[in-house]
């Protein structure tokens, strides 16, 4: 099954909404479509999302890289 933004990468995002500040909105298609290797880098240990908030998990992070991999299904 193909990984799509509105149904699987937003809803990794939104959880945060409203409680951190972003460079550009994570909820937004082409702002992540075109930050995604940057995005990639920073929840795949690079910080993202900052303390006090858990880690993506694994499977989470993986997502993300298959949604980038699969042409970034809307």
């Amino acid at each position: 099954m193909a990984v799509s933004f509105s149904n699987d990468i937003m809803p990794l995002f939104n959880q945060f909404m409203g409680q951190m500040m972003w460079r550009f909105d994570l909820t937004n298609y082409e702002h992540v479509k075109a930050n995604a290797s940057i995005i990639y880098g920073r929840i795949n240990g690079g910080g993202m999302p900052p303390p006090p908030f858990d880690p993506l998990t694994l499977e989470q992070i993986q997502l993300f890289q298959q949604w980038m991999n699969e042409g970034y299904q809307p």
